[in-house]
């Protein structure tokens, strides 16, 4: 089979070399510059990928019978474009596209049965006194212009903050507490299959950082079957039919809320790792079987376990014994580390290492 693969960095590896493996003909579309992609695929074409007609072209040239990406929004819209306009699975494009905007999704969950709703609004230049709140852009992702606001004055401070991030509006939403997870799922049109849940660390206020993922999440019989029925409502609620996605949630004293949807692969290794290790479901095979439209749905292969990766920075500055020490444990699988002069991390952009883990139990420091 055929298969199209937009974008070349980093985080597109994984799924080219899984395609490789599967013996799938791959062509990559994407701009040369940092293309770490195009020594593994079979095809690869220096075009941006935002020149998606041109793209649509190709493909139809090349008799493509699938398109796919991973781990990024921008690649999964365009991923999006490219499969509608050939008439290939995927989710239209009009989907992906509106659901840029956090706002809209606030409005469209509302609907959900299951899930609790925060107070929320638009900033228009006016502070509405809703403390303790979250501000954030409307458009944006890996936390970037996140701040936890308690009173008037870090207000604006958190506002600039998040214009400075995005050009976009500004989201202003009531702060809950309680634990994060993230859901990971797969769609094939229109059924959805949640996968694993993840349990997440986060840095404390202002900026909510991740820290960490450990898979399978720390959860009561009540609130995984809670998530199992809720996130299915979800994805059919906001029109998403086919991909993988990756949606954050908070809950406390069984109430589920809504953080953000992803309409793609987690990232920091989630999709990547860490679902195929603490499963043994193949997600990155399942992505593409989406898109080839040979999807059939999930068997877990082996006997379920523990997995996660944890990060570096100064937040975590007491794991660093930890890291150097980890080396050689049965449980350990890979980690890095960048450099002991840890930096205060911002955004899930700025790590100084990371550890992964696969055992029978949560690996704790």
């Amino acid at each position: 089979m055929r298969l199209a693969i937009i974008g070349a960095s980093k985080g597109q590896l994984p799924i080219c070399q899984k395609a490789k493996d599967l013996g799938i003909e791959t062509f990559c579309f994407a701009w040369n510059q940092g293309a770490v992609c195009k020594d593994v695929v079979d095809h690869f074409y220096p075009i941006s990928i935002l020149e998606k007609d041109k793209i649509v072209e190709l493909c139809k040239e090349l008799n493509i019978e699938g398109v796919v990406s991973n781990a990024s929004e921008l690649t999964a819209e365009v991923s999006s474009y490219v499969s509608e306009e050939l008439g290939l699975n995927g989710t239209p494009y009009r989907i992906l596209e509106k659901l840029h905007d956090k706002y809209l999704i606030r409005q469209l969950s509302k609907c959900v049965d299951g899930l609790s709703k925060p107070r929320f609004y638009k900033y228009g230049g006016t502070d509405l006194n809703l403390y303790p709140c979250v501000v954030k852009p409307c458009e944006g992702s890996a936390k970037a212009g996140v701040s936890f606001v308690d009173n008037p004055v870090d207000f604006i401070t958190a506002i600039k903050y998040a214009q400075d991030s995005s050009d976009g509006d500004i989201l202003v939403e009531e702060y809950i507490q309680g634990k994060e997870l993230s859901i990971e799922s797969l769609s094939y049109k229109g059924t959805h299959y949640v996968i694993q849940i993840t349990d997440k660390d986060s840095s404390s206020a202002p900026h909510f950082v991740e820290l960490g993922h450990h898979q399978p999440a720390d959860l009561s019989p009540f609130m995984r079957d809670k998530i199992k029925k809720v996130i299915p409502l979800l994805l059919s609620e906001i029109g998403y039919s086919n991909g993988a996605s990756h949606i954050e949630v908070k809950y406390q004293d069984n109430k589920l809320y809504l953080i953000e949807i992803n309409l793609r692969g987690g990232g920091d290794e989630i999709s990547n790792r860490l679902v195929q290790m603490s499963t043994g479901i193949d997600y990155l095979r399942g992505m593409i079987d989406v898109a080839l439209g040979v999807f059939k749905k999930p068997v877990q292969v082996s006997e379920p376990a523990y997995a996660g990766i944890y990060y570096l920075c100064k937040q975590t500055e007491y794991l660093l014994p930890f890291f150097k020490q980890a080396k050689g444990k049965d449980w350990f699988v890979e980690g890095r580390i960048s450099t002991e002069e840890l930096k205060e991390s911002h955004s899930n952009y700025e790590r100084d290492g990371y550890l992964i883990y696969k055992s029978d139990h949560k690996i704790i420091p």
